[in-house]
């Protein structure tokens, strides 16, 4: 057995969870997807760290896809328009899936590898930075149909390879990066059913109370955060 194992698996774990965790601000919400296909979202915690509400994926699903969107008051939400590119955005997030589940099971062999020869050790190194490189790729051949900008993958490839827990966020990651290209609204029509859809409201609507309850009474700003909590009341029916 290789020295030090027990500190090695636990700094491969701290280093996979710290890069999966999202610190979400106040007016964004995570769609992802459940174990049974269908889609569900987070604000987060109501425990706020540096400002912001953390949010935990689950750790055990790598391969599911999720999407980090945001509202903005500036912005009447009202009926939401046709949503385009979102059934190509899935597809070709799913395209890492394969080549991440292979590194996820590499990462499950880990604890065998340490406690076998350093050749066995070089091998299973030699696999899992194919596998990543495989994975990198797939995200680069897709990165038109999911929006990819140039140094936004740039930075997310320099990450996996150089960091190969990172690696395990791929899927992710890119969903992450979404909030420019999707509408929140138009996406909880498009993915969760009417009784989640009542449920993102109401937690939107929370949010946006604890604001009205920080501004000053009177203000342009609260009462532009009043009128789009009137506005909210349809948008997700």
């Amino acid at each position: 057995m290789l020295p030090n194992t027990e500190w090695l698996l636990l700094g491969v774990v701290g280093m996979y969870v710290y890069d999966a965790t999202l610190l979400l601000y106040h007016n964004e919400v995570v769609f992802f997807e459940r174990r049974d296909g269908r889609w569900s979202f987070s604000v987060g915690t109501e425990f706020e760290l540096a400002g912001r509400h953390v949010y935990v994926p689950p750790l055990f699903a790598p391969t599911r896809a999720l999407l980090r969107l945001r509202w903005s008051s500036q912005k009447e939400p009202g009926n939401p328009a046709p949503l385009h590119g979102l059934r190509a955005w899935r597809a070709g997030v799913t395209a890492t899936a394969l080549p991440l589940l292979v590194v996820a099971l590499l990462f499950a062999a880990m604890p065998a590898v340490l406690a076998g020869n350093v050749y066995g050790l070089l091998g299973w190194m030699f696999a899992l930075y194919a596998a990543i490189g495989a994975a990198v790729w797939r995200v680069w051949r897709m990165r038109r149909i999911t929006g990819l900008a140039g140094k936004t993958f740039s930075g997310m490839a320099s990450d996996a390879l150089l960091c190969a827990p990172y690696a395990l966020n791929l899927v992710r990651k890119q969903g992450a990066r979404a909030a420019e290209r999707f509408d929140l609204f138009a996406v909880a029509h498009a993915l969760l059913d009417a009784d989640e859809r009542r449920r993102l409201g109401d937690a939107i609507r929370t949010r946006l109370q604890r604001q009205l309850d920080i501004e000053e009474a009177g203000s342009d700003r609260q009462q532009q955060l009043q009128t789009y909590l009137q506005q909210i009341e349809g948008a997700l029916a």
